[in-house]
């Protein structure tokens, strides 16, 4: 359930809402919502393509929050190619509709490639919904193949440790 959740959800919104309120979005919730960036300070680099925010990082779009000690935007051309949000650990969460339980992530260097729409979550890796959750040092989501691998690549011998609970129907 977490795994369907998270592609039709979370994952192509996370960095296309917040890197440009141009980009298509995937929840009509959120779609129309304006991108607000709080930082202590802002970076934008042209010669390196990069945009970056440091100190207490908050992004927001609809119900979608991002929070980092740093928040790195890479461009190719105009347009973004790669995100990469560091924190201790950095966090997200969005609603991905009335009713649904919110979504919610976390690690200490969390990085969304837009071209391949893979998202990699390292250090304390967290993805839970509705009490849920997938753990561990390293988790993966292909979003167009909708593979999530977790631990296998991980440096370290921390397990993976997955949490499902029973679903209560009436």
């Amino acid at each position: 359930m977490l795994l369907n959740n998270l592609r039709s959800l979370l994952i192509p919104a996370l960095v296309l809402l917040l890197v440009t309120p141009a980009v298509a979005l995937a929840l009509p919730s959120d779609k129309d919502a304006p991108v607000e960036i709080e930082a202590d300070s802002a970076d934008i680099d042209q010669k390196t393509n990069t945009t970056t925010y440091r100190g207490n990082v908050k992004i927001k779009q609809g119900s979608l929050l991002l929070r980092a000690n740093q928040v790195t935007i890479t461009y190719k051309g105009r347009k973004p190619h790669q995100l990469t949000a560091i924190g201790k650990p950095a966090t997200f969460k969005q609603k991905p509709a009335k009713g649904k339980p919110w979504v919610t992530g976390q690690g200490e260097h969390i990085v969304y490639n837009i071209n391949s729409e893979e998202l990699t979550l390292n250090g304390d890796a967290v993805l839970t919904q509705n009490n849920d959750s997938f753990r561990s040092d390293r988790i993966v989501y292909d979003r167009v193949k909708a593979r999530l691998k977790a631990g296998a690549a991980a440096k370290g011998s921390e397990r993976v440790k997955v949490i499902i609970h029973p679903q209560n129907t009436p």
